[in-house]
């Protein structure tokens, strides 16, 4: 699949997130758990949701991930166990639109890195998977549509 390269400008934003390390087999558990925790303290913190939750990974070997589970919200929330309050910055990205199941992602990071390469552009922090569709909205995973967003320079 080719994937086509878009510019955009991420908005400053508040969120709440889940960061932690977990083995390869237990990722989906945990962006259950993680999400639904991230919800409730959102609800309980009196803001509302601001955008698709995503995720950024910040490390894989073959047997763990190092991954942080984030929802945008409309104001800021405090602490709650495992949810911490987070501040995403305003800045620029390229992005790429993937339709499909999530384990067939590694193309639309491909895409952009060798797009960076290519336009003397580098990454500022972590990619981001935002999940526009979910399973639980249409179980099809070739209907489920995921945005790449990489941060750059």
């Amino acid at each position: 699949m080719a994937y086509e390269i878009h510019r955009t400008d991420l908005p400053e934003s508040e969120a709440v997130s889940i960061r932690t390390a977990v083995p390869l087999e237990e990722l989906q558990a945990f962006f259950g758990e993680a999400f639904h925790k991230l919800s409730e303290a959102i609800e309980l913190g009196g803001a509302n949701p601001g955008g698709p939750p995503f995720v950024r990974y910040y490390s894989v070997s073959p047997t763990h991930v190092e991954v942080e589970a984030v929802m945008p919200c409309d104001s800021a929330v405090l602490a709650r166990g495992r949810v911490h309050p987070l501040r995403l910055s305003a800045t620029p990205a390229a992005y790429v639109r993937h339709v499909g199941h999530y384990e067939k992602l590694r193309p639309a990071y491909d895409a952009i890195t060798e797009w960076m390469s290519e336009h003397g552009k580098h990454a500022t922090e972590p990619p981001r998977e935002l999940y526009v569709t979910s399973p639980a909205e249409d179980p099809d995973p070739s209907e489920w549509v995921t945005l790449v967003e990489q941060p750059i320079d």
